[in-house]
């Protein structure tokens, strides 16, 4: 029987077949850095780097500015200007990249930058620069910093669950004070924040969406002792130590997620959780189709009325605004107007028509919630917490004062809400906090999509009953990354068993 071609899988023996490839975990970490400009990051950088090196981590430190000035003409010039040309220059060069390059360009080269920094630290001058080179040594890398959702996607695409994204956030006034300290005109900052929050099209700096892809959200409110305090516990819950639980704003967040997962709005998947001030969940609610008696449309109902699949299967939100269109394009016709259809389009994308949602036929996650806490009469709205996964729209936020929640919290931004400017008696945002205002803030924390793999529960004693002692100089993260594909892992089963029970001479199947 012709014998399998093994790969090279250097490691720990062992006769359990498990442990051996158990054993064959990565222990390399990505950390991928994302704030608005004027957030701090250059601090949470340092910090991050001080937190690696202690728990026995080679740092290596990736810059995108410099890789971004490294395409161009006279890069060691770009990099030596200051202030508001500095920031206006590489933002120009990387969205000049992005656009004529590849989306995710900015992300690649760094990719090719940990593959030629793994080669020249581990690598053999003998070995082919493409082959793959694979290390168990405590190695974390870097990026400072990503800004558009395309790069971070390339990053968890290759690295899976070796990348962790980190997102640092600081209010808008916070951050224009901050790039004013740098000697910035203030008009000028306010151009900086702007387009760095949104460019002018896909290709631009998206950091507002991107920041909302990360597993851990950081504020910082210019307290190094706070800042190095979440940056801590960031690296101790990626490698399990210390049983940390969760906080109530983590808890409550993540119940809002799973709710989320109820939805089958053909647009997105939203979801909202109510608790009370001692973070008890009291009502959950998504985005959905309302139905007689209460409540959504769900799975289990005998007859499903939800948008996808009811009648034409049409999202009626977009329906409707194309009726619309088709009204303006006529009246445009009636008064003479040539390119009428033309124009119709461009008034519907240029203008707040473009960002019409009454038409849908979905009750929104925040009503959801609290309609449902609603029909329960033995605890009320008032003075209750709202975690929601995407800032409430204008429509949400005036039930949302009228209920009497006194705090929101939420992760997604929404850029169609005129939630504070319609309602800017009754809601405050976070550093601007009121007296007899809904405060809406940002979360901190453990982002829903790491909460279930840092939070569960793992062996915390030992047989005597003692707490087991956790060394985080030992310790490898715990949502480690197989070193090899599957077909490897599969050759090295046949490999153990072949040399404990023999080959198997089973006919070659046909």
């Amino acid at each position: 029987m012709a014998q399998p071609q093994l790969v090279n899988f250097p490691g720990k023996k062992s006769k359990s077949t498990l442990d051996t490839i158990r054993a064959r975990h990565s222990k390399e970490l990505v950390i991928g850095l994302c704030g608005a400009v004027g957030a701090g990051v250059k601090l949470l950088n340092k910090q991050l780097q001080e937190e690696l090196i202690s728990a026995d981590y080679h740092v290596e430190h990736i810059s995108l500015s410099e890789l971004i000035a490294a395409q161009f003409e006279n890069p060691e010039e770009t990099l030596k200007l200051n202030g508001y040309e500095r920031y206006d220059k590489l933002q120009d060069l990387g969205d000049d990249l992005r656009a004529n390059k590849s989306p995710s360009i900015i992300a690649d080269m760094a990719i090719r930058r940990i593959s030629i920094i793994r080669t020249s630290l581990f690598g053999d001058k003998n070995t082919p620069p493409t082959t793959a080179l694979k290390i168990d040594k405590k190695v974390a890398y870097i990026i400072n910093q990503l800004k558009n959702p395309a790069e971070v996607k390339i990053f968890q695409e290759i690295y899976r669950n070796n990348f962790y994204l980190l997102g640092l956030l600081r209010t808008e006034n916070e951050r224009i004070n901050n790039i004013v300290q740098e000697g910035i005109k203030k008009s000028d900052a306010y151009k900086l924040v702007d387009r760095d929050r949104k460019g002018k099209d896909d290709f631009g700096q998206q950091v507002e969406t991107t920041a909302f892809l990360s597993d851990y959200f950081i504020r910082n409110i210019d307290k190094a002792d706070k800042l190095k305090a979440s940056v801590t516990r960031f690296i101790k819950l990626v490698h399990g130590v210390e049983n940390i639980t969760p906080t109530r704003n983590e808890s409550g967040m993540f119940s809002a997620y799973s709710a989320s997962l109820r939805s089958a709005c053909m647009s997105r998947q939203v979801g909202a959780a109510i608790s009370d001030t001692e973070g008890r969940i009291l009502s959950t609610g998504c985005n959905d189709v309302p139905k007689f008696g209460g409540g959504l449309y769900d799975t289990d109902n005998e007859e499903d009325n939800r948008c996808y699949g009811y009648r034409t299967g049409d999202c009626h939100n977009d329906k409707h605004k194309g009726l619309l269109r088709k009204q303006i394009e006529e009246v445009l016709t009636k008064n003479g107007i040539d390119g009428s259809t033309k124009l119709a389009e461009d008034i519907m994308d240029n203008s707040k028509a473009k960002s019409l949602i009454e038409y849908s036929r979905a009750i929104h996650a925040e009503m959801d919630a609290i309609v449902s806490l609603a029909r329960d009469t033995t605890t009320s709205t008032v003075g209750k917490i709202l975690y929601c996964t995407t800032y409430p729209c204008h429509s949400c936020a005036r039930h949302i004062v009228a209920a009497g929640i006194e705090r929101v919290v939420y992760i997604e931004p929404y850029e169609k809400s005129l939630a504070l400017d319609l309602h800017d008696d009754a809601i405050c945002l976070i550093d601007d906090k009121k007296a007899n205002k809904v405060v809406f803030e940002n979360f901190e924390g453990v982002s829903p999509n790491r909460y279930s793999k840092f939070f569960a529960y793992s062996k915390k004693k030992k047989k005597n009953g003692k707490a087991i002692e956790f060394d985080l100089i030992k310790e490898e993260h715990m949502d480690t990354q197989p070193l090899d594909c599957y077909g490897d892992y599969e050759l090295k089963v046949v490999e153990m068993t072949n040399e404990l029970v023999g080959e198997d001479n089973f006919i070659q199947y046909n």
